[in-house]
C-alpha cells in the first residue's frame, strides 16, 4: 500500500426519494507512504464520478470495475469453474488490501515532483448515485400524502453476505477494507420533515434560511473503517433512553409505543457487557434505528445499529420478546468486536466472529437460563456438522500455519475462499458458527477467567490506541490478528493452546470418532 487515509469527510446534500438518488462528495486527507506518490486508488461502484481535486488541483482519474463483466467476450469456456477463476481475479484486482481500487487518481505531477517525502494530500470527490442496486436501500411506499407522510425512508443495506466484505464502496467513494481505519466527519442534508441517523456524536443540525431543509453534522474521532460506517434517513420518531441517556432509539411513525417497550431491556445487556469484559462500552453513544425492507434482522456499525421493524412489539406479544432480546445482543457484542475491534486481514474474520459470538452466548445463557443455553449449541453443533459432511470442511484461517497461501486450499468447494466477496452465503454463515464453536473450545482448556481477561486486554489496548492522533502504529493496535489473539492468550494464561489452533481452525476436515462397545 503507498498510502493511508487518516480522515474521511463525507457530505451527502441531496437526497431524492423520488428518483432515489443522492448527490454528494467526499474529502480524504491521505499521507504518502512512498516517495513521490503518483496514484492513489480508492473504491467506488455504482457511482458517477463528476470531478476530483488533489491539493485544489483539477486531477486526471481512471474509473474501471472488472466485475462488471467478469467474462468479457469470452464465448467457449462456459463453466462454472472458469468463471469462479475469472471472478476471483476480477474481485483481486480491485482488493482494498492489495492497495487496488476501481478508482485511480493521477496525483498532479505539481504535488509529486516537489520532493517532500511526507505531503499530506487532500482528495476531493464530486459523485452521485442514481436508483442503487446495493449499498443503500429506499423504502419508498406507493401511497399519497408527503415523503414523510408515506414513511419514506433509505438507510445503508449491506445485506449479511455483502457485509462481510463491505459494500461501502456501492454508496460513497472510500477505501473499503476493514484495515484500514481513519476519523470521520459525516454531514447529511434532509428535508425538514426528515432525521438524519448515522456513525458517531450528533454535533450540530443547521437549517437552511428557508427552514425547508436541515444538515445533520455528525463527528467519529474513534478510527473506524468504512464498512462500519452507515445511514438511516426518515421520518423516524425519536425515543431517548430512560435509563441511559447515551443512548437513543429511531422508529418509523406510529410505532413508538412499541418501541418503548421493546427497548426497555437495552440497558441491561450493556450491564452485562461491561461487567463481564470490565471494560466500558467503546463509543460515547449508542444509536438503534428500526426500518422496513431490512436484508437482514439486525447490521452493527460504529455506535449505531439497523435492526428490521419486524423486531418490535407490544406487551401483548410474549413470543417477539426472546428474538428481539437475542438480536440486540448480538448488535452489542459487535459493537465490541468487530466495530470498535476490526480485523487485520480476512484471514482473522474468525477470530471477531468467535469472540462477539462467544459473549454473546454468555448473554443467553444468563438471561434464558442453562438449558436454552446448551439446547443453541447442540443447534449449532448439528447444523455445522451437517454442513461439513455434506459439502465438505470450513476453514477458518485460510493460511496454512507456514504462512504460504495456496492457489486453492478448499478444492472440495466450487467457489474461492481467498477473498470474502466470492464466498456462498450458506458457508459464511458455518464459518461464523464455527469460530464461536472454537471459542468454546479455547475456553475449555485456559478457563472462562483468563478468556474475559484476554478480552479485556485487547479493549484496553484498543481504548489507549483510539485516543491516540494519527500513529498507524498505533491504530494498529484497534486491529485484530489471530497472531495477536493467540499471543494475548499465552500472555495471560501461560498456556500453548497451539495444538488446538492447529486442529480446528487449520485443518479442512470433521474429528470423527467411530465407538464400539464390547
Amino acid at each position: 500500500k503507498f498510502s493511508k487515509a487518516q480522515r474521511e469527510v463525507v457530505c451527502i446534500n441531496n437526497i431524492n426519494f423520488q428518483r432515489k438518488s443522492v448527490i454528494g462528495y467526499v474529502e480524504l486527507t491521505i499521507f504518502p507512504t512512498v516517495v513521490n506518490l503518483n496514484r492513489i486508488k480508492l473504491n467506488s461502484k455504482q457511482c458517477r464520478i463528476y470531478r476530483v481535486r488533489v491539493n485544489d488541483l483539477e486531477a486526471p482519474f481512471l474509473y474501471n470495475d472488472p466485475t462488471l463483466e467478469v467474462c468479457h467476450h469470452e464465448s467457449k469456456q462456459r463453466n462454472l469453474n472458469y468463471f469462479s477463476s475469472a471472478y476471483t481475479a476480477a474481485v483481486s484486482a480491485v482488493d482494498p488490501d492489495a492497495g487496488h481500487g476501481e478508482l485511480v487518481i493521477k496525483v498532479p505531477s505539481e504535488l509529486w515532483k516537489q520532493g517532500d517525502d511526507l505531503k499530506v494530500l487532500k482528495v476531493y470527490i464530486e459523485f452521485s448515485l442514481d436508483q442503487p442496486k446495493g449499498g443503500l436501500h429506499f423504502v419508498v411506499p406507493d401511497v399519497e400524502g408527503s415523503m414523510a407522510e408515506r414513511g419514506a425512508h433509505v438507510f445503508g443495506s449491506c445485506d449479511e453476505k455483502m457485509k462481510i466484505f463491505s459494500c461501502h464502496r456501492f454508496w460513497f467513494p472510500c477505501v473499503d477494507s476493514y484495515s484500514e481505519l481513519c476519523t470521520w466527519k459525516l454531514e447529511f442534508t434532509v428535508d425538514a420533515s426528515m432525521v438524519a441517523v448515522s456513525c458517531g456524536d450528533l454535533v450540530e443540525t443547521i437549517y437552511t434560511h428557508d427552514m425547508r431543509k436541515k444538515t445533520f453534522h455528525y463527528v467519529l474521532p474513534i478510527p473506524t473503517a468504512a464498512p462500519n460506517i452507515s445511514l438511516a434517513v426518515g421520518p423516524f420518531e425519536i425515543l431517548v433512553d430512560p435509563y441511559m441517556h447515551e443512548v437513543t432509539h429511531f422508529c418509523l411513525p406510529q410505532l413508538l409505543p412499541l418501541l418503548k417497550h421493546s427497548m426497555s431491556f437495552l440497558h441491561e445487556i450493556f450491564e452485562f457487557y461491561e461487567e463481564i469484559l470490565t471494560c466500558r462500552y467503546p463509543y460515547s453513544c449508542f444509536k438503534t434505528v428500526f426500518v422496513d425492507e431490512a436484508y437482514v434482522q439486525v447490521s452493527s456499525y460504529a455506535s449505531m445499529s439497523i435492526f428490521s421493524t419486524n423486531l418490535l412489539h407490544s406487551a401483548m406479544i410474549i413470543d417477539q420478546t426472546p428474538q428481539t432480546r437475542r438480536c440486540l445482543a448480538q448488535a452489542l457484542a459487535q459493537q465490541f468486536f468487530g466495530c470498535f475491534i476490526s480485523r487485520m486481514s480476512w484471514a482473522d474474520e474468525w477470530v471477531l466472529k468467535g469472540i462477539s459470538g462467544y459473549i454473546y452466548g454468555l448473554y443467553l445463557k444468563k438471561t434464558f437460563g442453562v438449558n436454552e443455553y446448551r439446547h443453541w449449541i447442540k443447534e449449532e453443533l448439528d447444523k455445522i456438522v451437517e454442513y461439513e459432511l455434506k459439502m465438505g470442511g470450513v476453514l477458518l484461517h485460510p493460511t496454512f500455519s507456514g504462512g504460504k497461501e495456496k492457489d486453492n486450499p478448499t478444492p472440495h468447494l466450487h467457489f474461492s475462499i481467498k477473498h470474502p466477496h466470492t464466498l456462498s452465503w450458506e458457508y459464511y454463515k458455518m464459518f461464523q458458527c464455527k469460530a464461536h464453536l472454537v471459542m468454546r473450545l479455547i475456553e475449555n482448556r485456559i478457563s472462562m477467567e483468563f478468556m474475559l481477561q484476554v478480552f479485556n486486554k485487547l479493549l484496553s489496548l484498543a481504548s489507549t490506541a483510539s485516543s491516540q492522533k494519527y500513529q498507524s502504529h498505533m491504530w494498529s493496535q484497534m486491529l485484530l490478528s489471530t497472531h495477536a489473539f493467540l499471543k494475548s492468550i499465552s500472555n495471560v494464561s501461560g498456556k500453548d493452546i497451539g495444538p488446538l489452533i492447529k486442529q480446528w481452525v487449520y485443518p479442512l476436515h470433521n474429528q470423527i470418532f467411530f465407538i464400539r462397545w464390547v
